[in-house]
């Protein structure tokens, strides 16, 4: 019991909570199967970051103040006229961004424009 009491104190030191809620589980689990110490740490870890990545992408899309969230997927290729498909998916690869270029997207009123904007941009988050 004093085992566990020094790993929630030096998880909560390091700021690793998702180790200290998830430990137990996951260390049951490895004695069970009889996993390697390495498979045991990784999985931790991976623990860890999956949950920092999935509460920072959360944060940064509240930041963003999006009015829907909107994706790629849901967007309708047939009923936009006018809109290039390879481009978007060209686009959709944001390497834009990595190049400091800025896009613009003109076209008619309800041709989804503000749908690939937002698309776009959650996409970066």
């Amino acid at each position: 019991m004093a085992l566990d009491t020094e790993i929630l104190s030096l998880c909560k030191s390091l700021k690793l909570s998702t180790i200290a809620e998830e430990f137990h589980t996951i260390a049951t689990t490895a004695a069970k199967e009889e996993w390697q110490y390495t498979q045991f740490l990784q999985e931790l870890l991976q623990q860890e970051h999956n949950n920092r990545m999935d509460r920072s992408k959360s944060t940064l899309t509240k930041l963003a103040g999006f009015p829907a969230i909107k994706t790629l997927k849901g967007f309708d290729y047939t009923f936009s006229v006018g809109v290039n498909r390879k481009q978007i998916e060209e686009l959709s690869t944001l390497s834009f961004i990595k190049r400091n270029e800025n896009i613009i997207l003109l076209g008619q009123c309800g041709v989804g424009k503000t749908h690939l904007a937002i698309a776009l941009a959650y996409r970066a988050v």
